[in-house]
C-alpha cells in the first residue's frame, strides 16, 4: 500500500540538528526520528544538507 503525500513536515536530524523535509501522508500521522534502521514499519532514509543518514518512521 502506497502512502499519499499531500504535504511535507521539517524533522531535524539527530546528529547535528539541521532540519530537513520529509513527505508526510494526509492523515494525521507522528513522525519519529531514529539514527538507526528498525526492520519493520514505515519509514524512510534522509540524509540531512551535513550528509548525516537518519530514519524518520510514520507512527
Amino acid at each position: 500500500m502506497m502512502m499519499q503525500v499531500t504535504k511535507t513536515q521539517e524533522v531535524a536530524c539527530p546528529k547535528c540538528g539541521e532540519n530537513s523535509s520529509v513527505p508526510a501522508p494526509e492523515r494525521d500521522v507522528e513522525l519519529k526520528v531514529s539514527p538507526y534502521v528498525a526492520a519493520f514499519g514505515n519509514h524512510m532514509e534522509i540524509q540531512c544538507s551535513n550528509e548525516h543518514t537518519f530514519w524518520v518512521y510514520y507512527c
